[in-house]
């Protein structure tokens, strides 16, 4: 019942014994859920497992590693179980036995929480429990894509349902327009971490409302904002009922954006702070991490139906609906106004991220409009690039290859670059074995997986293993590509010159071939028809057996295809890629990049540790940029990556292949770990936000009141602001005299700023009758523009209020 089990080799191996006296028509379906194989155990199984030596000598070992894995350690950087971080999350990508997942964003925020366990971050997850999940992806005989959404049985999951403090299943309730939803609570153990999860799916609700929580990112407008308000006004009700004190939230994308309002109605009504001062008590202790530079992947509404949905919490909360709308109004390329959950969230959080170094560029660019007064490099949003939970993702053969090499603890030591250096010491050929078997294994899971989807199709027994068995070659070259198929991701890239495409792949001396899979979104019609080409190419004459389409992309897909595959394909539109985790996989399983210059690649990317291909820069013409991408990828594969593979010594090794297999595993490895990411949050942005909310609360909340006044005196006085005279200094010919009109300012808000940014020193010269000032500022050390800005010791950033004015000097 706790998913430690996911990510640990011992577990892993204790269920296969378990599963090995199931008899074997039977052990396929139970694999997957260690739940369900206990529970269908019957006494002959339980009495020869109790009779197995071997099984019970593994089972104290996993005791034992159980306890050391679930102990209680000290939280780092100040953080404490007391007040732990709250990580709200639309999804969360944890295993395949658990549909409440879509993609890259779920299974980023799962590997958040199994490494926030691992090195004891003390955190706290809130989402839903989808009854349908996203959906399960079927192909019809003719390459097209069939939705199914299979229904969920709970009790097969690690689950347990939460209770109140008089034993009865716990309930919280949400207000909608018309009605009041109730919400039961799951609990789901991973590691030292609990994940809570919300489901409407119960009795006392109305049919319709117990569809609420039935599939992920509904297309249904108003389901959406019904899902987004119950998540996020619900997800701090349950805390609260279950008395976790939160030091820090955390929004994992703008879905989850509606806690605010729950949180400022508290403020509201328990401590009688007024609208301004509630929103500066809520954004003070708010990380908000954005993973999307994709104007249209930012969650939206029309403002009337969020007025309909929100106006019953603004009444509730004391707050004017229009003023909270106001928080999240953007506009597109027409003017037109509309609800951004993304603008509200970064309203509403004094700490702010991108998924990547090139992201948190991007996304400074792309909201820089909420801080006008500033330069967009000045915006104030910076970035954590995200990373993979290693335990979760390498292979289970590998992990005795690296304890024998890097010492038995070295998955605890997996993001210090000393542990991979000990990698130089593991032979080329026993590296080579290494992942020639994992090669193969992909290769049977493929055929697999193939077989039993010819077999759905009515095809005879001879007929699938005729099909199957030449399909792929476990020596050959093999690429992957796994993602969704949104078409900035550009699957089919690789085959605009199909006939170049099929010279390469086609070769016998150099055989190369590439493993497709990935889900279009059900109402992306462009999607669905690239996805429908490359499945045609996969059934070509042409290319059959070296190009495969598989169906259902999930964790077991993934696992498959990261530890098998000798290169990660990776190429979507540059800077369309915020961060691109599943390439950070590959590395700990021995295999290497080939990507755009986009996301994660870009702080990766080395001579040695993998391909890059594609111009840095950014392309108006979406064409041009296919065309010369393209162009690029087919010359570094022909000319570089395959010369590279099939380059061996006398025994078979290529030496040179594996000299960078090495340098990625201890370049990279370390580097893009969930445990650095982790710890990077903890120093970076939840230990100052714990600070923010503790400084915010003291003095019966006197900071969140100086705060919000000092906020409005600033908004009221700076449009009178203006700048008179500047003149050289009497005194210093490294100083300047600017004579100021501060329009009821006090001259100790003021601050002076070069270019960058940084801060210039200042003192008040006098003061004139009519309210003007004059100040004596050092001249900037480069360039002869400065800028004079409203400032308060207390800010997180001096840009927060968004304002600002530039004169030369």
């Amino acid at each position: 019942m706790n998913l430690w089990w996911t990510w640990s080799a011992e577990a892993g191996a204790l269920w296969d014994l378990v599963a090995d006296v199931v008899p074997p028509s039977r052990r396929g379906a139970l694999r997957g859920s260690p739940v369900v194989l206990v529970r269908k155990l019957g006494e002959r199984q339980l009495a020869t497992l109790a009779a197995s030596r071997p099984f019970n000598a593994r089972l104290r070992s996993v005791e034992q590693a159980f306890r050391h894995a679930t102990r209680s350690m000290s939280a780092p950087c100040g953080l404490s179980t007391a007040t732990p971080v709250a990580y709200f999350s639309m999804e969360f990508g944890l295993h395949e036995s658990l549909p409440i997942y879509a993609g890259g964003l779920g299974i980023l925020a799962g590997d958040h929480i199994k490494s926030a366990s691992d090195v004891a971050v003390p955190l706290v997850g809130v989402t839903f429990l989808y009854r349908h999940g996203y959906f399960r992806q079927l192909l019809d005989s003719q390459g097209k894509q069939e939705v199914v959404f299979p229904r969920a049985d709970f009790t097969t999951m690690p689950l347990e349902v939460v209770h109140d403090r008089d034993g009865g299943e716990l309930r919280v309730g949400v207000e909608l327009p018309d009605r009041d939803v109730l919400v039961r609570v799951w609990r789901l153990a991973v590691g030292r971490r609990g994940l809570y999860l919300l489901d409407t799916d119960i009795s006392e609700n109305s049919r319709k409302d117990r569809g609420i929580t039935s599939r992920l990112y509904s297309v249904d407008r108003v389901e959406r904002i019904t899902q987004e308000i119950i998540l996020g006004i619900g997800g701090v009700r349950v805390l609260r009922a279950l008395g976790v004190k939160p030091g820090v939230w955390h929004l994992n994308e703008g879905h989850v954006a509606f806690q605010s309002l729950e949180r400022m109605r508290e403020l509201r009504e328990q401590h009688g702070l007024e609208a301004e001062e509630a929103l500066e008590a809520v954004a003070a202790d708010t990380v908000f991490t954005t993973h999307t530079p994709v104007p249209e992947g930012n969650e939206a509404f029309d403002l009337p139906l969020a007025e309909r949905f929100l106006r019953p919490h603004c009444e509730a909360a004391g707050i004017a609906v229009e003023d909270y709308l106001r928080l999240g109004v953007d506009e597109d390329a027409a003017g037109r106004p509309f609800f951004s959950l993304t603008v509200l969230a970064m309203r509403l959080s004094r700490l702010r991220n991108g998924v990547s170094a090139l992201h948190g560029e991007v996304s400074r660019g792309m909201w820089s409009k909420l801080w006008p007064g500033f330069d967009a490099a000045e915006s104030p949003i910076t970035s954590v690039t995200n990373g993979i939970h290693v335990s979760t993702w390498v292979a289970p053969s590998l992990r005795s290859l690296y304890a024998e090499h890097l010492g038995d603890d070295w998955e605890e030591r997996c993001a210090d670059p000393s542990t991979w250096k000990a990698a130089r010491g593991i032979p080329d050929r026993e590296l080579w074995e290494k992942k020639r078997e994992l090669r193969g294994e992909l290769v049977d899971f493929v055929r697999e997986r193939t077989r039993r989807r010819l077999e759905r199709y009515g095809w005879s027994e001879a007929r699938c293993r005729a099909a199957t068995v030449d399909l792929l070659d476990p020596d050959a070259l093999t690429i992957g590509f796994a993602r969704r198929f949104a078409l900035y991701k550009r699957a089919g890239l690789l085959f605009r010159d199909l006939e170049r495409a099929v010279r390469l792949l086609g070769s016998r001396k150099r055989p190369v071939q590439i493993i497709f899979a990935g889900k279009p979104h059900p109402e992306d019609a462009l999607g669905k028809k690239l996805f429908e080409r490359v499945g045609r190419l996969a059934r070509s004459s042409r290319l059959a057996g070296r190009v495969v389409l598989l169906e259902n992309y999930d964790t077991e897909v993934a696992r498959y295809m990261v530890r098998g595959v000798d290169v990660w394909l990776n190429n979507p539109r540059r800077p369309q890629e915020a961060s691109g985790t599943s390439g950070q996989k590959v590395p700990v399983n021995l295999g290497l990049n080939l990507s755009i210059l986009d996301g994660w690649w870009c702080e990766g990317a080395d001579v040695d540790t993998g391909w890059s291909f594609g111009k840095k820069k950014d392309y108006e013409d979406d064409e041009k940029q296919d065309r010369e991408d393209h162009a690029d990828l087919v010359r570094v594969l022909e000319r570089e990556v395959v010369p590279l593979y099939y380059d061996r010594d006398r025994r078979g090794v290529p030496r040179r292949w594996l000299r960078m297999v090495r340098a990625s595993l201890e370049k990279l490895v370390p580097r893009f770990s969930t445990h650095h990411m982790v710890l990077e949050y903890a120093e970076r942005l939840y230990a100052p936000a714990l600070e923010n909310g503790r400084l915010i609360r003291e003095r019966r909340w006197a900071l969140a009141k100086e705060l919000a006044a000092w906020r409005r005196e600033v908004e009221r006085c700076w449009p009178l602001v203006h700048v008179r005279r500047v003149a050289p200094s009497v005194r210093s010919r490294s100083s300047v005299d600017v004579d100021v009109y501060l329009g009821g300012l006090s001259t100790k808000t003021i601050a002076f700023c070069d270019e960058t940014g940084d801060l210039l020193e200042v003192e008040t010269v006098r003061s004139m009758p009519d309210g003007a000032h004059c100040f004596r500022v050092e001249k900037p050390a480069s360039g002869r523009c400065a800028r004079m800005l409203p400032t308060h010791p207390s800010l997180v950033h001096v840009q927060e209020l968004g304002v600002s004015l530039s004169f030369d000097v």
